[in-house]
């Protein structure tokens, strides 16, 4: 189980650090979402560096920080921001839960590298941000309890989601 773990994390940070992920487009394009707003931008920078419960019991009560984390931290999806991208990730939120649980439940060597690229690199970034955070069988619970709850919107994609979610805190800071 540990060798699983530690060949999937590895595999995917080998990988990304190669380039074989897109996810610098994806990031480029939330940074230009992003950069609409200061304070949104600082919110999320700062869920991303501390976390999404030590920026709840942080920030300062009515700020956008505040307001973004609670927001977050009540949605079933909430801890899926911290990965880089998530918010232009267009992939059905349904569909993206399903594939993260499928490639985590996987045997990860690189024989099998090519079936991960081909199901997309996207979800391999979310496998390994829940894995980092919460282990494996941790991550797997963190993936059923989302599936089940995210029932409301599970054909909407993550990011458009995640953007609706927080648009709130956006016009609430005066933009």
């Amino acid at each position: 189980m540990t060798q699983k773990i530690l060949t999937l994390a590895l595999g995917a940070l080998l990988m990304s650090g190669c380039g074989w992920f897109g996810g610098d487009e994806k990031a480029a394009m939330e940074q230009a979402w992003l950069a609409r707003n200061a304070e949104l931008q600082q919110a999320i920078e700062q869920i991303r560096a501390e976390g999404l419960d030590a920026v709840v019991m942080s920030a300062e009560a009515g700020s956008v920080a505040a307001c973004v984390a609670n927001k977050l931290a009540d949605d079933p999806l909430g801890e899926l921001v911290k990965v880089e991208g998530a918010l232009v990730e267009s992939a059905r939120v349904a569909e993206l839960l399903v594939n993260v649980q499928s490639m985590m439940e996987q045997e990860f060597d690189l024989q099998n590298a090519a079936a991960l690229l081909q199901q997309g690199a996207d979800v391999a970034a979310y496998a390994k941000t829940l894995i980092e955070q919460e282990g494996l069988e941790g991550a797997s619970q963190t993936l059923a309890r989302m599936a089940s709850e995210a029932q409301a919107f599970a054909g909407q994609d993550l990011g458009q989601h995640f953007k609706t979610l927080i648009g709130s805190c956006e016009t609430a800071a005066g933009t």
